[in-house]
């Protein structure tokens, strides 16, 4: 009797706030200890894995220095192919494209120095169409090439039925040439 007396008192509002504080009360005590254990098991684990990665690293990287950027960049300028074989290159891209079964109908070719350093760019734009999974295939063989970057790709498909995609392909051929001398201002 006493009991639904004070029920009565408190009313609504008065059972909702000790509901309420008595969740807050079970979160304080039960729930927050316990993620803070999970927290605190993960960060161990973070911890152990970094530091398992760092004894790894050294070992795991073997020949690979730490190379300075006139360095790296003397090691990248190595591996470009020189402009002698630009031709077979662009051509390689071509054909590439028709084996995979890709329809190419034209190409626009655009070229220049960049800078005086003697590395050229060769930027192919390249208009394919065919199925999905062979753009895909010719994309991932172009992109496996070092001396290769993708500037820009557009797919389109014109019917939602069909597996045939028309694409923009725009890829960069880089080489390296002499370098360009520039005469001195007296």
């Amino acid at each position: 009797m006493m009991a639904s007396t004070h029920l009565k008192r408190l009313g609504l509002p008065g059972l909702l706030g000790i509901l309420l504080l008595s969740g807050a009360a079970w979160c304080q005590w039960d729930r927050l200890p316990r993620q803070r254990e999970q927290a605190e098991v993960h960060a161990s684990k973070a911890r152990q894995l970094r530091h398992e990665l760092l004894q790894a690293g050294p070992a795991a990287a073997g020949a690979v220095s730490i190379q300075t950027p006139a360095e790296a960049w003397q090691t990248l300028w190595q591996t470009l192919p020189e402009a002698a074989q630009r031709t077979p290159m662009q051509s390689a891209v071509m054909a590439s494209a028709r084996e995979r079964g890709l329809i190419l109908t034209t190409v626009q070719f655009t070229g220049a120095a960049q800078g005086t350093t003697g590395l050229w760019r060769q930027r192919l734009i390249l208009p394919v169409e065919g199925r999905y999974a062979d753009v895909r295939s010719w994309l991932g063989q172009l992109l496996s090439q070092p001396a290769l970057s993708l500037d820009a790709l557009d797919l389109q498909r014109t019917d939602v039925m069909s597996d045939t995609v028309q694409a923009k392909v725009s890829v960069s051929l880089w080489w390296r040439q002499a370098p360009v001398l520039t005469k001195g201002v007296r």
